[in-house]
């Protein structure tokens, strides 16, 4: 009778199939193995850490939120505002996945603040890493993105007239202030169409904007090491 392979065995076996076909083995420990300076264990480089988890929570909750949240129904934006109040009373631990998802974006701001202020801080935007600090200043600009498009996908009262303000300041911009605003809106007053491209914006282009900058920004980050403070 033969025996039935161990775990263990199962585990291998499975590895060195990977091995044979893609170097699994070898791009796992290059990601996850490296030698981290004892300067690093300051209790401010861990603001970057902290960031990518915070990403990574509001990616993971903005799934489960998508499951039930409707932009609209025939151009009718009126679901929206329904579909969340079917999250926070009637989805089972709807209410907490949406807190989770509301406070860790106001926190993810924090955090990436407090991050680039401690690269500033110890000179880490310095040659040879300003490539990687103009992809930091653009990541902040896409996690405010993320913050002004999400603000409006409740439809409620609040929701409306805040992006309404938001909207009229970005009228105000030299030049190209009423084309932005048309963009933004999608027609002459703020409605469905509105809704409709902060919610594409907000679910789809946004996210795959913060995947391959986060992905950029750790490859540059390999490249050069962490800084040493000044």
């Amino acid at each position: 009778m033969a025996s039935v392979p161990r775990p263990r065995q199962v585990q291998v076996a499975v590895v060195d199939w990977l091995d044979r076909r893609f170097p699994f083995t070898s791009s796992v420990d290059e990601a996850l193995y490296q030698r981290v300076p004892n300067y690093a264990n300051a209790f401010y480089y861990c603001f970057g850490g902290m960031t990518f988890i915070l990403i990574a929570l509001q990616l993971v909750t903005g799934v489960f939120l998508a499951f039930y949240y409707v932009p609209d129904v025939a151009g009718n934006p009126a679901p929206a505002y329904t579909s969340v109040q079917h999250i926070m009373k009637d989805v089972y631990l709807g209410w907490l996945v949406r807190g989770v998802h509301f406070w860790a974006a106001n926190l993810l701001v924090v955090m990436i603040v407090l991050h680039m202020a401690r690269v500033f801080w110890t000179g880490s935007y310095r040659a040879p890493r300003e490539l990687n600090w103009m992809v930091g200043v653009i990541m902040l600009l896409v996690v405010l993105a993320f913050s002004l498009t999400g603000y409006l996908l409740p439809w409620d009262t609040k929701a409306y007239w805040a992006t309404s303000v938001t909207i009229q300041i970005i009228a105000g911009t030299p030049i190209l202030g009423g084309l932005l605003q048309s963009l933004a809106q999608g027609g002459p007053t703020l409605g469905p169409a509105t809704l409709q491209r902060f919610f594409t914006i907000h679910v789809f282009l946004l996210p795959g904007a913060i995947l391959l900058l986060m992905y950029v920004h750790f490859r540059l980050i390999r490249q050069h090491g962490i800084s040493e403070p000044m």
